[in-house]
């Protein structure tokens, strides 16, 4: 499946100390009513930094219940100095929609993750795999450990 990420202007959402305050008074016309993807992250100076990934068939309709979650607000006011902001991208496919949203989280999450980002949210998308090693007389078209990511569908 090929799935592209048209991303939008990131939009400021404020500093650790203005944030609550920002976000009673969200002018929720901005982000689009779009299928995608958006990172909640921080900046400081040129520094960029990821502090949450999610996925949404509704872009506009997610930031809703986001701004009203007390942990997630909690979760954006208690990191490090510099204004917090909001980038969104829509997930295009002439696939499943539902399986490239998650795709492209998961995708997402996990390139930020391995790069040392502080995603509020990295556990839940780790990657899960079952490991198979080989022992005894072993052919060499064999690898003697196979990584297979497994689902937890049945």
């Amino acid at each position: 499946m090929n799935i592209t990420l048209d991303w939008h202007e990131p939009i400021i959402l404020g500093s650790s100390s203005t944030l609550l305050k920002n976000l009673k008074v969200f002018d929720f016309s901005i982000p689009p009513e779009i299928a995608g993807v958006y990172i909640f992250f921080r900046e400081y100076g040129d520094y960029k930094e990821a502090l949450y990934v999610g996925r949404s068939e509704n872009i506009r309709n997610r930031m809703k219940a986001h701004f009203n979650s007390i942990k997630l607000v909690d979760g954006l006011i208690n990191t490090k100095a510099g204004p917090k902001k909001l980038a969104f991208a829509e997930v295009i496919t002439r696939g499943n929609l539902s399986k490239a949203l998650a795709q492209a989280e998961k995708g997402l999450i996990n390139e930020l993750d391995s790069l040392d980002h502080p995603l509020l949210n990295h556990q839940l998308m780790k990657d899960q795999y079952d490991y198979i090693i080989s022992k005894g007389a072993v052919i060499d078209i064999i690898d003697t450990e196979i990584s297979v990511f497994c689902s937890n569908k049945n």
